[in-house]
């Protein structure tokens, strides 16, 4: 078997099915490989950065993400999207097509290079965006290309394999033997160790809590997060990144830190057990949530520490959690309110208004797509229908991410209705990934929050500066420009609430494309978003920075 055929086998064997990327002649011959597989598909992009995105919304779904480059001028156009995915634990596969193995001995100056002889700068670059980087030679194929794939699994991150040209269709020998990823086994003498000395903390805590964060979602940690605060009667809380996968209807669940309604169960807490925890200021609120005064233990996917310094290595979340032998003790927490639904206010169309009627026109089994911005601040605070997916770059929060990370999921999961929620600013950056919704026959809803600029950023700084200003496009007709018939699409322009409300009565049953434009006033924002852009604000500039205006 050849090089290409192993690497396409494998990719195969670990359950990803397209790849996502931008032909280039470095990987053509790979490329060409690709399109005779009997199970791959490949999804062509409209530039590599929107690739990498696709890929990651993909590798969202469960499936490992696979995006495919040329060498320099296609790989440092993705390197973004490729940290986007390393700083949110999504399992990222990128395939660089390299100058053919000759070259590269001869040290030749070839283009998409800076012409210097030199091809170590582009994998010096990617080192600090993936868990494993390697050129594929014929002596190391197999071992590189597999120890990739186990690599992005199990540290949820993305590697790179570098691939020359040359040497796609050189025959190698290959193990017979499917690959087989999937997480090391938990130390068993370690877990039941760590488990034992949590329960002893359990025993004397009086107020224990839990909060969970985004790593114990993707290390699928949370099925023992709930079934631990159930049986035992623990609180339990989420971080920002990790909103909207908890089961919003179980009793000690009790939302989101900071500012939830439980904040103050939180606050009068003795004991907090943390999975999965990175103290950021996007999880902490510009680190505001207060860990102080109480004994802290962490559970991360393969360690356990006490706030003794003791330290477990070899354990999982799952395994110690589903160890622990402590009982219940008497329930010291009062029942707090569900989720904070978002509420019209006022008599005209704005964000509080838009928000209120997009959370009643959601429903169980959407994918809810939210980009960077005023889209995710409204939306995480939302109570969901039960078994609606939900997709925002959080922590990395880098615009354009969320319209490219649609086609991605679309691709992946194409039975389930997904809606999009962007803003203007965001939708230019990446829009050209629309033609690819597109050309490919799907019917996402797409809301575009017409704000005529950055209203996230003015929030913070720059209120009515024109920095914070971007062209107003004709939206509706962004759809046709990229080719889509009419009997395919419907679209809506809402300047006000019985507008808005006649749009959704007619998006709501529609097999046609939704796109519908939401004109607000760029300094229109809810109160949580205002909240939080002063509070950033303050942050970034100090309290004698300049003032927003």
């Amino acid at each position: 078997m050849n090089i290409g055929e192993f690497l396409l086998r494998r990719l195969a064997e670990v359950g990803t099915t397209h790849a996502f990327g931008v032909p280039g002649d470095y990987n053509m011959s790979f490329l060409e490989q690709l399109e005779a597989h009997p199970t791959m598909r490949w999804m062509g992009n409209c530039n590599e950065l929107n690739a990498a995105y696709a890929a990651d919304g993909y590798a969202r779904s469960g499936k490992p993400g696979v995006l495919i480059t040329t060498y320099g001028v296609g790989c440092l156009s993705a390197l973004n999207g490729v940290a986007g995915a390393y700083c949110e634990h999504i399992p990222l596969i990128h395939i660089s097509g390299a100058p053919p193995a000759h070259a590269v001995r001869d040290r030749k100056s070839l283009h998409h290079s800076l012409l210097d002889g030199g091809y170590r700068n582009v994998h010096r670059a990617f080192a600090e965006f993936t868990e494993y980087s390697a050129t594929i030679s014929t002596d190391n194929a197999v071992e590189v290309i597999d120890h990739a794939l186990r690599a992005a699994f199990r540290s949820r991150r993305p590697v790179r394999l570098e691939l020359p040209s040359d040497l796609t269709h050189v025959d190698i020998a290959t193990p017979e033997d499917a690959l087989a990823i999937g997480d090391a086994e938990p130390a068993h003498r370690e877990v039941l160790a760590a488990a034992g000395q949590l329960s002893e903390m359990l025993s004397r805590a009086h107020r224990p809590v839990l909060v969970f964060d985004a790593a114990a979602v993707r290390w699928g940690a949370l099925p023992a997060i709930e079934r631990f605060c159930a049986q035992r009667d623990i609180p339990y809380f989420c971080t920002l990144p990790a909103v909207h996968y908890a089961d919003p209807t179980a009793e000690q669940y009790q939302g989101m830190l900071p500012g939830s309604a439980g904040q103050p169960i939180f606050d009068d807490s003795d004991l907090v057990i943390t999975c999965g925890f990175t103290r950021s200021d996007v999880t902490t609120a510009c680190f505001t949530l207060d860990f102080a005064g109480r004994s802290v233990v962490r559970l991360e996917p393969t360690y356990i520490q006490f706030s003794d310094s003791t330290v477990y290595y070899g354990t999982t979340i799952d395994a110690v959690l589903d160890s622990v032998d402590s009982a219940a003790g008497p329930r010291w927490w009062p029942t707090t309110a569900r989720g904070r639904a978002v509420e019209p206010g006022g008599g005209e169309l704005t964000e509080e208004f838009f928000f209120g009627q997009l959370q009643r026109f959601l429903r169980g089994g959407d994918v809810l797509v939210a980009e960077t911005g005023t889209s995710a601040q409204n939306t995480v605070g939302m109570s969901l229908p039960e078994g609606v997916s939900y997709i925002n770059q959080s922590s990395w929060g880098s615009i354009g991410y969320a319209l490219p990370a649609l086609f991605g999921s679309l691709v992946a999961r194409p039975d389930r209705r997904h809606v999009l929620c962007t803003g203007d600013g965001s939708f230019q950056v990446t829009v050209q990934e629309l033609s690819s919704v597109i050309r490919h026959g799907f019917a996402p809803v797409i809301f575009l929050l017409n704000n005529r600029g950055y209203t996230i950023e003015r929030s913070i700084l720059g209120a009515t500066s024109a920095y914070n200003d971007v062209a107003d496009w004709a939206y509706p007709d962004v759809p046709r420009a990229f080719g889509i018939d009419d009997d395919r699409l419907l679209t809506a322009v809402c300047t006000t609430r019985s507008e808005l409300q006649d749009a959704l009565a007619a998006a709501a049953d529609t097999d046609r494309l939704v796109f519908i434009e939401v004109a607000l006033q760029p300094l229109d924002m809810t109160a949580a978003t205002a909240a939080v852009g002063e509070a950033t604000r303050v942050f970034d500039y100090g309290v004698n920075g300049p003032p927003n205006r």
